[in-house]
């Protein structure tokens, strides 16, 4: 999985990479929700979030910079999707220029997985946990 070898062909890419400081991989990211229209935009919303070295009392590894990533998709023309679920966690997340366009691609981990395709991608974060 991999990020946009240039960042500035996608819009909210740049402001994504400075809230970590690099291109997040989404390991063990969260589908909130995939919304999906004939006409118009589509919408896939993703939470994800920093996991730091440190651990916690609880032994899990402590998360910081919680942000929930939405996929503005223009024009999806295609996408193959499997095992959605009432949870949806991915393996990563990553996204590649095609001839028709941009390619995102949800790694199987737990529930959503597969690819979508569409003319056009933007992003939009938000910052913190999903409400």
């Amino acid at each position: 999985m991999i990020g946009p070898r240039e960042p500035t062909e996608i819009p909210g890419v740049v402001e994504l990479r400075d809230w970590f400081g690099y291109w997040p991989d989404f390991h063990d990211a969260e589908v909130i929700s995939l919304h999906l229209n004939r006409r118009g935009n589509s919408f896939l919303r993703v939470h994800t979030w920093d996991a730091t070295k440190e651990v916690d009392e609880k032994g899990n590894y402590v998360q910081t910079k919680h942000v929930v990533v939405e996929f503005i998709l223009e024009s999806v023309s295609d996408l193959s999707l499997n095992e959605f679920s009432g949870q949806n966690v991915i393996s990563g997340l990553g996204i590649e220029k095609t001839a028709s366009g941009f390619r995102l691609e949800l790694g199987a981990c737990y529930g959503l997985a597969g690819t979508i395709d569409a003319e056009r991608v933007s992003l939009r974060t938000t910052p913190g946990k999903p409400s």
